[in-house]
């Protein structure tokens, strides 16, 4: 016996040591290897998260503004559609020239009937149109822009979405005015935003329905994304990332996106994930079409006040004969107007449009008051009002008229901003001053928003050490953004970009290829992408990636372009990730010679275990029952009790080593993962244990379709010492239960669990459940070893899930576990 207890002492050492010491080494290796892969991923994907995020605020701004812009037009064309249908076309033509070419295909009326009654396409009119969703939407949706999903225009063939506002007339619905927006020339717009070959920007109905992406963009209309994307669950959500493959390509991107309000759109950037180790944010084009078509729209509306303001002049001549002229064309103008004496500066004459636009109700509110009742106190620059207005009449009289913006304020306090053209003329000696105003808050709005974008685009350049270059072949003249400086390390102020002070900078073995490669982009016409490294002064080397494209007109190149990124960093990681693989290989190897090691150690303990140790346990159980077949009638009361104790010792040592080789067999076995009916498996289980004891009236129940993957022989191992365990504990129990089924959580987990309501265990000693040898019940309670739970936990373990048990003293216990997959 003593023997016996010192080599299971010994072997309860060797085997916690060898389960401790491979659960470190596996525990390091893992810990190690995937603290530092998740560190370098995570950092990257936040990255390029937040790039994502940064380009979407920028583009969305960008896409904000066409809107809007979109959304004045249509103001503007409905109208010179209700003042004058007949020359309605003239009208079109101006804004469809304004617009980016290509932007817009074409415009069209439709009456209140659903009938088409203008297309700028020339087509004949009376095509009807009731029945279509964009029409009934703003039929029934108000005086606001609609903005409908794209479809494939019948008389194009192109895809476009609509962008239209209903005419109103008296208050009532009139019609609808709508100009057919391309889809592909949108996604050429989204394209200027490209980062590398994988790299998408989508513009999206707020409903998930793709309006324009700037790669593959055909094939992505018609295409509505799932519900699952945070812009179309959270409607609310003003921006966010996530991470998702495209339901397009399958490629898997980092989106940033951004709500563009008021509108039912969301612009979306993707940089797909095999891009993160090496990004390449491209070069967004410079707002300079949208500045100009600003600028051009500014002009063409400071014109049209021009020659309204010239109309008005010629009228109140006019009007001073005849008082009925000057009422229509001046108190009917929707141009806001407003006659001041010079030297009084008291207003004498306004019409209704400068009482609604200054927010007063009639003319008697505003007649013999001075505009300083308009005004806010401060204008833009900080001056005070009466300063600022004598300086501006000043310059009236001396040259005869001045424009300017101004800031204006209502009774209610509300401040707006207004273009005001003023004049000074005469009659009959009277010197007087008049001037037009005409509301330009949404201008201003759009410029500041603008101005804004670009400035988030070039905060979104330096954050992502991305700068844009551009070179005019014919002046030679080379402009670099802010970001190209920094990443250069060289002052704007005193450096002078050209080709030769570019090649200085770049490292010398890389000038010849660099330069071949230039020549190659410009000859083929084709894209370039080079990764080359500059060579600082202080001998630093830096890594770059340069992508340019050419434009040409003819045979003669007119235009170069394109981004320069710093990707030393990335190139840094990628180092270190290659050093990190090279040092985690070789320790894969070493704890792999040194589990070898251990497995045949092990493998030799277990053949001590099985030949040396039953031999004198089959002697001692052997002769203990010679001893009481012989002699057992002479033997008597405490003798007998002797006996009876070596037998039940024998018989339990003998327990505990074949339990213990089985233990560690179950830890070396192969895993043969197939599909396993844990139902099926646990009604034959429950079979056998009832079987062996036919006395027991014991309620059983199994759910039904429980499927895993899983090796089958491991799962019946494991059930067998669950549910036996259940059958043994309730042995005690008058109605006994049992069952096995299974609990969904909220997550996607399946727990599968054995229940009983037998003797149950007190949870302060829960920890030593899964212990081998550990036991909570004496044994002249339960039989047992100790070596069945800790046979389940080691099973569920290398399954890679995890198992674990409740309960309370005499009302039963329940062992759960879980499986991957």
């Amino acid at each position: 016996m003593a023997r016996g207890t010192a080599v299971n002492t010994r072997s309860r050492a060797l085997v916690s040591a060898v389960m401790l010491f491979t659960l470190l080494a596996v525990s390091v290796l893992w810990w190690q290897a995937e603290r530092s892969r998740d560190q370098l991923r995570e950092q990257l994907m936040q990255q390029a998260g937040q790039r994502s995020l940064h380009l979407a605020d920028a583009m969305a701004g960008q896409v904000g503004i066409l809107m809007s812009m979109l959304d004045l037009k249509l103001m503007d064309l409905r109208r010179d559609w209700l003042r004058d249908p007949a020359g309605f076309d003239p009208a079109v033509r101006n804004v469809l020239e304004i617009l980016p070419a290509g932007f817009v295909s074409h415009a069209s009326v439709v009456d209140a009937d659903g009938y088409v009654v203008y297309n700028s396409l020339g087509q004949e009119a009376g095509t009807y149109v009731g029945d279509r969703a964009h029409f009934q939407a703003q039929r029934a949706g108000g005086d606001r822009i609609h903005i409908g999903k794209p479809v494939a225009s019948r008389l194009t063939g192109r895809w476009i979405f609509i962008v239209g506002r209903p005419i109103m007339r008296d208050g009532q619905f009139a019609g609808v005015i709508q100009l057919m927006v391309s889809s592909d020339a949108v996604a050429q717009k989204l394209a200027t935003l490209q980062l590398s070959d994988q790299d998408v920007v989508s513009l999206i109905h707020a409903d998930g329905t793709f309006m324009a992406r700037s790669r593959a963009n055909s094939e992505a209309m018609g295409v509505q994304l799932t519900s699952s994307r945070p812009y179309v669950q959270a409607p609310d959500l003003p921006h966010g990332i996530y991470h998702v493959k495209g339901q397009l390509d399958d490629v898997a991107r980092t989106y940033g996106w951004r709500r563009i309000t008021p509108h039912p759109l969301v612009v979306a950037v993707g940089l797909a994930d095999a891009s993160v180790m090496l990004p390449l944010s491209p070069a967004l084009k410079r707002g300079r079409a949208v500045t100009a078509t600003l600028a051009a729209l500014l002009f063409m509306c400071g014109g049209l006040i021009s020659v309204l303001l010239m109309r008005v002049a010629r009228n109140q001549a006019v009007a001073e004969a005849n008082e009925a002229v000057r009422v229509r064309l001046f108190e009917s103008s929707h141009v806001p107007i407003v006659v001041m004496d010079a030297r009084t500066g008291r207003i004498i004459d306004c019409n209704q449009a400068a009482c609604r636009i200054y927010g007063y109700e009639q003319r008697s509110d505003v007649l013999g008051r001075s505009p300083e009742v308009f005004s806010a106190p401060k204008q833009y620059d900080g001056t005070p009002f009466d300063e600022k207005a004598r300086f501006f009449v000043a310059q009236a009289v001396k040259k005869g008229s001045v424009k300017f913006d101004w800031l204006h304020q209502r009774p209610d306090g509300t401040q707006w901003d207004g273009e005001v053209n003023l004049m000074c003329f005469e009659s009959e000696g009277w010197k007087l001053l008049q001037f037009t105003v005409q509301d330009i808050t949404e201008s201003r709005r759009a410029e500041r928003a603008l101005r804004d974008s670009e400035t988030r685009l070039k905060e979104a350049q330096r954050l992502a050490h991305v700068g844009s270059w551009e070179h005019n072949p014919t002046t030679g003249v080379i402009l670099w953004s802010d970001e190209i400086y920094r990443i250069f390390e060289v002052d704007p102020a005193t450096f002078t970009v050209t080709m030769e002070s570019f090649y200085s900078i770049v490292h010398p073995h890389d000038r010849d290829w660099m330069h071949e490669a230039y020549q190659r982009s410009e000859l083929t016409r084709q894209p370039f992408d080079l990764v080359f490294r500059l060579l600082m002064p202080d001998g630093r080397v830096k890594h770059v990636r340069e992508t340019g494209q050419r434009e040409f007109q003819g045979e003669r190149l007119v235009r170069s372009f394109g981004t320069v990124q710093d990707i030393t960093q990335m190139h840094q990681a990628e180092e270190a990730l290659m050093r990190l693989n090279e040092e985690l290989e070789q320790r894969v190897a070493e704890r792999t010679r040194e589990m070898t090691v251990l497995n045949r150690d092990l493998e030799a303990f277990a053949y001590s275990v099985s030949h040396d140790l039953r031999t004198p346990l089959r002697s001692i159980d052997g002769y203990a029952s010679l001893l009481d077949a012989e002699f057992g009638d002479q033997i008597r009361g405490e003798g007998r009790s002797y006996l009876e104790r070596i037998q039940r010792s024998a018989r339990r040592m003998g327990n505990l080593i074949t339990d213990m080789l089985s233990m560690a067999h179950l830890s070396r076995a192969d895993l043969q993962c197939e599909r396993v009916d844990l139902s099926e498996l646990a009604r034959s289980i429950m079979a056998e244990i009832a079987g062996g004891e036919t006395g027991r009236s014991v309620e059983w129940h199994i759910e039904d379709g429980l499927i895993v993957q899983a090796d089958a022989g491991l799962m019946r191992v494991v059930l067998q010492n669950l549910l036996g365990n259940a059958w043994k504990y309730t042995s005690q129990t008058t109605q006994a239960r049992i069952s096995f089924t299974r609990q969904r959580h909220a997550d996607g987990r399946q727990e599968f669990c054995v229940r009983d309501n037998g003797a149950g265990f007190d949870m302060t000693y829960a920890e030593q459940l899964f212990q081998p040898f550990k036991r909570l019940h004496a044994h002249h309670e339960f039989e047992g070893t100790g070596v069945g739970l800790a046979t389940v936990h080691r099973v569920i373990e290398r399954h890679g899930g995890k198992v674990r048990g409740e309960g309370k003293v005499r009302e039963g216990a329940v062992f759960c576990f879980t499986l991957p997959g």
